[in-house]
């Protein structure tokens, strides 16, 4: 038994270091990369909401609505 524990001991080590060193490494991705696509993110979300607006003001056009409280801008089936 104790020798099982000095064998878990042995190759346990070992491992907890191999996976922190690769933790560390550039095998992930780093801050910088996060920014950068949180960023490209952001700019994907501002132009669909960008899109959606102008939609929003096509359709209210159309249907001759100046108030967006309007019922007829629901999008909830019926």
């Amino acid at each position: 038994m104790i020798t099982a524990f000095f064998t878990g001991v042995a190759v346990a080590v070992p491992t907890a270091l191999i996976t922190m060193k690769l933790l560390n490494s550039s095998l992930f991705i780093n801050n910088e990369e996060l920014k950068e696509a949180n960023a490209k993110i952001s700019l994907i979300i501002n132009n669909l909401d960008d899109f959606r607006e102008e939609r929003m003001k096509d359709k209210m056009e159309r249907l001759g609505i100046t108030d967006k409280l309007d019922e007829r801008l629901s999008t909830k089936i019926k």
